[in-house]
């Protein structure tokens, strides 16, 4: 008995708005990894392109390669920014990666016996939540101790967010419970602002890891840099770890993200637990 012929579905041919060609990604690609440390390989053109046409669309411009040009002239100057914006993933939210909490908690306890500021900076802040979350940590860990968190980013757009910590009520519901009516108060559209004093706790500025002058000069007694650096290759890698060295306190800590090791840079730190770094020699 024969069988049947299969059945052949017709390929379906999806058209975009504008030409978008290998070229045009690849200088896309050049772009952002000298603005910003950021290695795209080729799976990332349909995510570039999907980020990147507002922009096309609300300059009115021809198509991608005009768009290219525009950044690299002088009157695109201030279209960086948003060309940047669009690119970087801010994927966030409170208490994420929850293992390093009770850890920088306990670690915070020890420090506060030595008297002094304690200070955390938070090396990719995003939208707030994971600098709101180390605030609200250290003020349940050591309660009226003097602390800062520095919270920086590269996306100015999420930075005001993070400064204005308002946020909806299904992010806040993340939080352990009772921290809501704690550490925020709830506004008449639904929405939850963090209280004065959390937000009076964290300055938050621009800063590009990949920039050759860093404005942050002083230590802290811990750094996060969670699920960034693993957008960069290791070169770039190397150096922002070498750079973190001296800014982390001798008995400081380093949290970085579930999927980021950093053993080629053995010189500068080593794994003390997981994802938790530490100086390799005591500066």
């Amino acid at each position: 008995m024969n069988k049947p012929p299969p059945v052949v579905l017709p390929k379906i041919e999806f058209t975009r708005e504008f030409a978008f060609s290998d070229a045009d990604f690849e200088r896309i690609r050049k772009l952002i990894y000298k603005e910003a440390g950021i290695s795209l390989n080729p799976s990332k053109k349909d995510m570039v392109y999907g980020r990147l046409v507002r922009r096309i669309r609300e300059l009115k411009l021809p198509g991608f390669a005009a768009y290219v040009d525009f950044l690299e002239s002088i009157s695109g100057k201030r279209e960086f920014e948003q060309f940047v914006n669009a690119l970087t993933t801010n994927l966030t939210f409170f208490f994420r990666e929850e293992h390093h909490f009770p850890l920088l908690a306990e670690h915070l306890k020890k420090k506060a016996t030595a008297g002094g500021e304690l200070a955390i900076w938070c090396a990719a802040s995003s939208t707030g939540e994971e600098p709101y979350s180390l605030a609200i940590t250290a003020l349940e860990a050591v309660p009226g101790a003097r602390i800062s968190v520095l919270a920086t980013d590269l996306d100015t757009s999420v930075l005001e967010t993070g400064r204005k910590g308002i946020y909806a009520a299904d992010k806040v519901a993340r939080l352990p419970p009772g921290y809501a009516a704690k550490y925020f108060d709830k506004q008449s559209d639904g929405s939850f602002q963090a209280k004065a004093q959390l937000r009076n706790m964290i300055t938050f500025q621009r800063l590009n890891l990949v920039e050759s002058n860093w404005s942050v000069k002083r230590q802290f007694d811990a750094i996060f840099c969670r699920n960034v650096m693993i957008y960069f290759d290791r070169d770039t890698q190397f150096g922002v770890l070498k750079r973190f060295a001296p800014l982390l306190k001798p008995d400081g800590l380093l949290f970085v993200g579930h999927s980021e090791n950093f053993y080629f840079a053995s010189d500068y730190f080593h794994l003390r637990g997981k994802t938790v770094y530490e100086h390799a020699k005591k500066p």
